[in-house]
């Protein structure tokens, strides 16, 4: 008798940061988190970018808010993705620079995209291929 065999997939990936590596989890949890998140950084982004910025009138306080803000903005994504504790010593190997920082939320969000658009295709794939085969 012949025995089939079925092994689940794993549901995360291992990635290299600056010579430390990550866990980052793609199970259900995982994925609904990294997708609010994504929504809410490119939506903050947007609002911090679209503001024009008078350069002869901002105050020091302003300009130091808006710093404030876009490394609140990056670390609340690395965190999400690599977990608590994570943003400080990636700044530190970014040397102390969120734009440096943002290439790795790019990355990150680059896997998620990836990860969610080849499951989805894969499954389609396994179902037209069986519907072909049964007709």
């Amino acid at each position: 008798m012949t025995q089939f065999k079925f092994n689940f997939e794993k549901t995360y990936k291992e990635i290299d940061v600056a010579g430390k590596v990550y866990r980052v989890n793609f199970d259900d949890d995982a994925l609904a988190k990294y997708q609010k998140e994504l929504r809410i950084f490119e939506d903050k982004s947007k609002e911090l970018t679209g503001k024009e910025i008078d350069y002869t009138t901002i105050t020091d306080t302003e300009i130091d808010a808006m710093q404030v803000t876009q490394r609140e903005l990056v670390k609340h994504v690395v965190e999400v993705f690599l977990g608590d504790g994570t943003f400080e010593e990636l700044y530190e190997k970014a040397g102390r620079s969120v734009m440096n920082l943002m290439a790795l939320v790019t990355y990150l969000s680059d896997i998620y995209a990836e990860e969610t658009r080849s499951k989805t295709e894969e499954v389609q794939n396994k179902y037209l291929n069986n519907i072909k085969t049964r007709v």
